[in-house]
C-alpha cells in the first residue's frame, strides 16, 4: 500500500523507499534527494533502491555544478530531523566515502579502550543523533540545551563540524585534531564554502576539545578561568556551537559519557561564558596601532593594492573587537569601501540575499533615532528581525547590520524591490519620512498564538563597562518588537553605543550598551527607562 509520502520520484510502500524510474539516481540531484527523503522522513530503502544506488556510484560525475548541488541537498538532510539514518544509509552503500573520501580513514575504527563505546564513524552519526534527539520531549536541561540549539543561525555548519571533527583519527598526523583540520580544507573546496563557513567550522574542530577541558580541569566558578575560556572563543554565536558541539561529543562517546553532573557544569561554563562575552563587549575596543591583534593583521592581508592600509586601520579605530570575529576580512573590506563612498549625511547602504535570508548594511553618521529608524522600515516591510548589531567607530560612524526573513515573501517575488526597499531605508533614517506613520499604515503583526510565553525580563548593569550602562532585555520574540524597544530608549534620549539583537527559538534577547549625554545611566534615569520599557513590552 503506498503512502502519502509518495512523490514523484520516489514511492513509499510499506515504509520503504522504492524509485520510480530505477535509473533516476545516475542523475546527482535525485540521487541526492533520495537521502534528503531519508532524512526528512526516517524511512528505509528498498532492497532494489540499494541495489540502484551502488550501481550508480561509479556515473556521479565531479563538478562544479554537482558540488553546489551536493552542499544544497546536503545542508538540508544535515538538520532534518532523521539525518542519523539518512548518513548511515549513505555510508552503508558507499555514496558517503564516494563523496568524502576523507571518511574513509574512520570507517569501521575501533578506539580500543573500555571507554568509547562506537566505532569512530559511528561516533559522529550518533553525536549528530543526540542533537536531533533535543527536539523531543526531555529533562530540563536538556530543553536548556535545545534552546541554544534554536537560537542557532547556521545550525548546517555546527552538524557539518560534528560530522568531521574526528576523521584525523585515522590519520597519521602529529594529533587528531590537526589531520581533521587537513581533511576538511578539501572538504570546504569540494563543498564551495564560503570562507567565513570555514572559518567557523574550522573554529569548531579545532577548539572541540577546549569547553570539556575546562570543565574537568578548571574550576569554572573561577572568574580567571571564565575570562580565559571565554576570551580564548571570543562570540557568544562561536560559544552556543561549541557547548552544543561538547554535548554531543561527549554523550556519543557511550550512553553513561554525559552524567547529569557533566551536563550541569557544561550548562554552567556556557552561561557563565555567555555573560562574560555579553559584558564585557564596551570595552574591548580595536587599537589601530595594536601590533598584536591578529584578526587585525588577517583584514589588512586581503586589503587590495589601491587601498592604503592606513585608512583601513583608521577605519577599524574604535569599533568593538566582536566586530573583526563576526565578520569575514573581505565583508570587513567591503564595509571600508562602503565607508569610502559616504557623501556628508548621507547613508551607505548594501542589501545582501543570503542563504535563507537577508542582511542590510548600514554605514551612516551617527544621530537620534537611528536604530529605531532602521528597525521600523524593515518591520512595516513585513520583515521579520533575525539578528542585528550596531556598533560605533571613534569617529562617529556606526555600522548596522540586520539580518531578516522575508515573512510575505515581498523581496523573493519581486526582486526590484529591493532597490525601493534600500530607498525606504535612506528615507527613514535622514527623517524624510515618518517610521511611526509607517508602522501605523503598513506593519502587520502576526496573528498566531506562540506556543511558549516568555514574560519580560529587564536588567540593568552599571559595572560591567568603563563608560555605558548595560541593558539586556529577554522577551517573547515577535515582528516589531525591536522597533517598540529601540524607539522607547531613542524617547528617552539614550544613545546606542552597541547592541547585539539575538533570538532563541520564541526568545528575543537583546542587549544594549547605551549612555545618555555621552555618560553612564544615573539611578533615576535607569528607573525612567525600566518602567516604560516593561509598559512598552
Amino acid at each position: 500500500r503506498k503512502s502519502r509520502l509518495s512523490n514523484a520520484d520516489f514511492s513509499v510502500v510499506e515504509g520503504r523507499v522504492f524509485l520510480r524510474q530505477l535509473s533516476s539516481v545516475e542523475e546527482p540531484s535525485v540521487l541526492f534527494a533520495l537521502f534528503e527523503f531519508v532524512a526528512r522522513h526516517g524511512l528505509k530503502l528498498s532492497a532494489e533502491t540499494e541495489r540502484c544506488v551502488e550501481a550508480a556510484l561509479p556515473k556521479i560525475p565531479h563538478s562544479d555544478a554537482q558540488a553546489l548541488e551536493l552542499w544544497a541537498h546536503f545542508r538540508r538532510s544535515l538538520i532534518l530531523p532523521h539525518a542519523g539514518a539518512a548518513l548511515r544509509a549513505m555510508h552503508r552503500l558507499g555514496l558517503f566515502v564516494r563523496l568524502f573520501t576523507e571518511f574513509q580513514a574512520i570507517d569501521s575504527l575501533v578506539i580500543r579502550d573500555y571507554y568509547h563505546r562506537y566505532t569512530v564513524d559511528e561516533h559522529s552519526f550518533v553525536a549528530i543523533e543526540s542533537l536531533h534527539a533535543l527536539r523531543g520531549p526531555g529533562s530540563p536541561l536538556e530543553r536548556r540545551f535545545r534552546d541554544i540549539l534554536d537560537g542557532i543561525e547556521q545550525p548546517e555548519l555546527l552538524f557539518l563540524a560534528i560530522l568531521f571533527h574526528d576523521v584525523g583519527k585515522g590519520m597519521t598526523t602529529e594529533n587528531h585534531i590537526s589531520g581533521s583540520l587537513e581533511a576538511v580544507d578539501n572538504i570546504f573546496h569540494r563543498l564551495r564554502l564560503e570562507p567565513v563557513d570555514r572559518e567557523l567550522v574550522r573554529f569548531l574542530i579545532a577548539n572541540h576539545l577546549r569547553m570539556s577541558e575546562t570543565v574537568m580541569r578548571r574550576d569554572i566558578f573561577d572568574p580567571k578561568a571564565v575570562q580565559d575560556f571565554s576570551e580564548s572563543i571570543g562570540t557568544t554565536e562561536r560559544l552556543k556551537m561549541l557547548t552544543l558541539l561538547t554535548y554531543a561529543d561527549i554523550k556519543a562517546v557511550n550512553p553513561e559519557a554525559l552524567t547529569p553532573w557533566k551536563a550541569e557544569m557544561l550548562w554552567q561554563l556556557y552561561a557563565a561564558a555567555f555573560n562574560y562575552l555579553s559584558r564585557t563587549l564596551d570595552d574591548q575596543r580595536l587599537h589601530a596601532d595594536s601590533p598584536d591583534e591578529e584578526h587585525l593583521k588577517q583584514v589588512v592581508s586581503v586589503v587590495p593594492s589601491d587601498v592604503d592600509s592606513r585608512h583601513v586601520r583608521s577605519f577599524l579605530e574604535g569599533f568593538p573587537k566582536r566586530y573583526l570575529l563576526t565578520h569575514s576580512p573581505i565583508d570587513i573590506v567591503s564595509h571600508f569601501r562602503m565607508y569610502e563612498r559616504m557623501n556628508g549625511n548621507q547613508p551607505e547602504i548594501d542589501l545582501l540575499r543570503r542563504d535563507g535570508y537577508f542582511e542590510v548594511v548600514i554605514l551612516t553618521p551617527d544621530r537620534p533615532f537611528l536604530f529605531a529608524r532602521v528597525a521600523g522600515t524593515l518591520s512595516s516591510w513585513g520583515m521579520n528581525i533575525l539578528k542585528a548589531e550596531a556598533f560605533s567607530n571613534k569617529a562617529g560612524t556606526v555600522l548596522d547590520t540586520f539580518r531578516f526573513s522575508d515573512r510575505f515573501g515581498t523581496l523573493d517575488l519581486n526582486p526590484t524591490e529591493m532597490e525601493r526597499l534600500k530607498g525606504s531605508l535612506a528615507q527613514a533614517i535622514c527623517g524624510e519620512i515618518n517610521v511611526t506613520d509607517l508602522m501605523q499604515k503598513k506593519f502587520k503583526p502576526e496573528v498566531k498564538n506562540p506556543k511558549v510565553k516568555v514574560e519580560p525580563q529587564l536588567h540593568i548593569d552599571d559595572n560591567c563597562s568603563s563608560h555605558s550602562t548595560l541593558l539586556e532585555i529577554t522577551a517573547q520574540d515577535r515582528p516589531g518588537l525591536l522597533y517598540g524597544i529601540s524607539s522607547t530608549l531613542a524617547e528617552l534620549n539614550c544613545n546606542i553605543e552597541i547592541a547585539i539583537i539575538d533570538t532563541q527559538g520564541q526568545m528575543a534577547i537583546d542587549v544594549f550598551y547605551i549612555t545618555r549625554a555621552g555618560a553612564k545611566l544615573g539611578p533615576a534615569q535607569q528607573g525612567e527607562m525600566h518602567a516604560a520599557l516593561l509598559r512598552r513590552l
